[in-house]
C-alpha cells in the first residue's frame, strides 16, 4: 500500500525490506491520537536477535546522502500492556543508537544522515548487548527557545517544509531554566551562504535570563562514550537598537574560558551561530555561559542550541567482495530536550570538517571560536548467493559485522585483513536449486564450502578452483554431471582439497569421492 502524508510525503509498505517481524495495528484507544497512519500499524520482532531493513538501488543511489528516521510506538497493540522495551539499532555494521520505550503511549524516534557507499543500506534491529561506536557526530541535544506556542503532541517547534532539510526542533521552554521567553513576529533571515539555515520560525523565540547577566547550559559526558563535543549556538537580536542607548553584548565561556574570541553582538532580525570545527576540551563536567558586558543593558539571548558528540569505530564492515561496504554515516541526533536519550543528526553540509566531521561549506558567516576504496560492486557475493537460490534465511546487512550477528551459516575470520572475510559457508540441505553459481568464487578467502544435500544441477564451475584457500567443498547429494575442474582435481589429489560429491556421468555411471 502507498499513500501520501502531511506535505505529499510518501510512504509503503516495510513488506519489501525486511525478512522477519509480524505486521501489527495499535490498540483502538490510541488510534485517534494520531491522524498519521504511519503511527497507526507496526512491525514486532519477536523472534531472533537480528532483524535488518534493507533498502536498494533505486532507491540508494552510491554517493548520495539520506535521512533515517525511525518512530517507535508501542500502544499496546497485543494487549498486554507490557513492561518496558529496550533494543539496539545499527546502522550497517556501526552501532547507532539504544532505543528504550518505557511507557504504553509515548512516541520515541531517532535519526541519522548517512552517505551511502554501495547501492544499498541496511538498519538492523536487535536485542541488547554488546555494541560498537561507529565514526560519527551524533546530535546529543538539539534544543529551540518556545514562548507559549501550541505544539502537535508537544513534541518540536518545527521540521519540514519550515526546515527545507527536515531537522526537527524540540522545544526547549523557559521553565526548564530561570529565563524569560522572548518572541518575535518578524521574519529572521539567513545570511547569505549560511552553513546553517535554521528556519526562522525557530529562531522567532528565545530566551533571556531572569534578574541575572548570564544564561548558564550544563551537562555531564556519559560514561563508555568518546564525549567530544561540539556546541553550536544560534543567536539572534529582535529589537532595532540601532540610534538608541541601548545595547546587547555578551562574551560566551565553556568552563570559565573564553569560548568566542570576539563579543557577541546579535544581528538585527538575522540568524548567527556560534561554533567550533574543534572539541571541547576533555572535562568532568561542561557549563557553557553566556555573560553580560558591564557596560551592556540588555542580557544575553540565545534562540536555539545544538549539541554533537563523537563516536569511536571499533568494528569494520565486511570486506567488499564478501559483504556490505561499509556506510559513511556521518551523524546521529536526539529529539528530547534532555540530555540521556535517543540521538539526532544533521545534514552534512552543516557538520563541522574536524577528524570525524565532515563538509562545512566555509561561508565566512557564523561565528568560529579562537580555539580552534576501491570500486564497490552493486551487488556483494553474499547478497547475490541469496538472491540467485531465494534463500529464505535471515540474511540482511552486513554478513560478518557487527560479529554477534554474523549470517546463519557464515564463518567469519576477523584477523586475514582489516575487514573480516567469509571463511566458511554451509547451505547444505537448503533447497537450493540450479547450476552452482560462479558468485562463491568472488568469497577469495573461503576455506570451507558445504553445498550439500540440495538439487544443484549442472557443472562444477572452473572459477571455484580460484579458491586458493579452499580446504572442504562438500557437494554430496546434488544431481550434478560433467567433468571435475582439473586444477580442483589436482588439489585433491595433493592433499590441499577435500572434495566430496556424486558425479552423474553421461553413460548413467556415478563417481564417488
Amino acid at each position: 500500500m502507498t499513500w501520501r502524508g502531511l506535505f505529499l510525503t510518501s510512504y509503503v509498505s516495510d513488506a519489501d525490506f525486511i525478512d522477519t517481524g509480524i505486521n501489527h495495528n495499535i490498540s483502538v484507544a490510541y488510534m485517534d491520537d494520531f491522524k498519521s497512519p504511519r503511527f497507526r500499524t507496526l512491525r514486532a520482532l519477536p523472534n531472533g536477535t537480528r532483524n535488518y531493513y534493507t533498502i536498494r538501488s533505486p532507491a540508494v543511489a552510491r554517493g548520495s546522502k539520506y535521512l533515517l528516521r525511525a518512530w517507535f510506538f508501542y500502544g499496546n497493540y497485543d494487549g498486554l500492556d507490557s513492561q518496558p522495551l529496550a533494543f539496539d539499532l545499527h546502522l550497517g555494521f556501526n552501532y547507532w543508537d539504544r532505543v528504550n520505550v518505557i511507557t504504553t503511549d509515548s512516541l520515541y524516534w531517532t535519526e541519522t544522515i548517512t552517505v551511502a557507499t554501495a547501492e544499498y543500506s541496511s538498519v538492523l534491529v536487535s536485542v541488547l548487548g554488546e555494541h560498537w561506536h561507529g565514526d560519527a557526530v551524533h546530535l546529543r541535544d538539539r534544543l529551540a527557545a518556545i514562548e507559549g506556542q501550541s505544539l502537535p503532541d508537544g513534541k518540536r517547534v518545527a521540521d519540514y517544509p519550515d526546515d527545507p532539510i527536515d531537522r526537527v526542533w524540540p522545544p526547549w521552554r523557559s521553565s526548564e531554566g530561570n529565563w524569560n521567553d522572548v518572541s518575535t513576529n518578524s521574519t529572521v533571515r539567513n545570511l547569505p551562504q549560511d552553513s546553517f539555515e535554521v528556519p526562522s520560525v525557530v529562531m522567532q523565540t528565545a530566551v533571556a535570563p531572569i534578574n541575572s547577566s548570564s544564561i548558564v547550559l550544563a551537562w555531564d559526558p556519559i560514561p563508555g562514550y568518546v564525549n567530544q563535543f561540539f556546541p553550536i549556538l544560534h543567536i539572534s537580536e529582535f529589537f532595532n537598537l540601532s540610534g538608541t542607548n541601548q545595547s546587547r553584548q555578551f562574551n560566551i565561556y565553556v568552563n570559565r574560558f573564553q569560548w568566542l574570541g570576539d563579543i557577541m553582538t546579535p544581528l538585527y532580525l538575522y540568524s548567527d551561530s556560534v561554533y567550533d570545527v574543534v572539541p571541547l576540551p576533555s572535562s568532568p563536567t561542561y557549563i557553557i555561559s553566556l555573560e553580560a558586558l558591564s557596560n551592556s543593558t540588555l542580557p544575553p539571548i540565545l534562540n536555539a542550541f545544538e549539541l554533537y558528540t563523537t563516536m569511536s569505530n571499533t568494528s569494520v564492515p565486511s570486506d567488499t567482495g564478501d559483504g556490505m561496504y561499509p556506510l559513511s554515516f556521518l551523524c546521529a541526533f536526539c529529539p528530547l530536550s534532555q540530555l540521556q536519550c535517543n540521538r539526532e543528526e544533521y545534514d552534512a553540509h552543516q557538520l563541522l570538517d574536524g577528524m570525524f566531521l565532515k563538509g562545512l561549506r566555509q561561508s565566512g558567516h557564523g561565528k568560529r571560536s579562537s580555539n580552534s576504496n576501491s570500486h564497490l560492486h552493486n551487488i556483494d557475493a553474499m547478497t547475490a548467493i541469496k538472491e540467485r537460490y531465494r534463500i529464505q534465511r535471515n540474511w540482511m546487512g552486513d554478513p560478518c559485522s557487527p560479529s554477534a550477528f554474523v549470517w546463519d551459516g557464515l564463518t567469519c575470520d576477523y584477523s586475514l585483513s582489516n575487514s573480516p572475510r567469509v571463511t566458511a559457508l554451509s547451505l547444505s540441505s537448503s533447497g537450493l536449486t540450479g547450476e552452482i553459481t560462479k558468485s562463491f568464487a568472488s568469497l577469495s578467502a573461503l576455506q570451507n564450502l558445504d553445498l550439500s544435500y540440495n538439487n544443484l544441477t549442472g557443472s562444477i564451475p572452473d572459477d571455484l578452483a580460484n579458491l586458493s584457500s579452499l580446504k572442504l567443498l562438500d557437494l554430496t547429494g546434488n544431481q550434478l554431471n560433467g567433468s571435475i575442474p582439473s586444477n580442483l582435481l589436482e588439489m585433491a589429489q595433493n592433499g590441499l582439497l577435500t572434495l566430496r560429491f556424486v558425479l552423474r556421468l553421461s553413460l548413467g555411471l556415478f563417481i564417488f569421492l
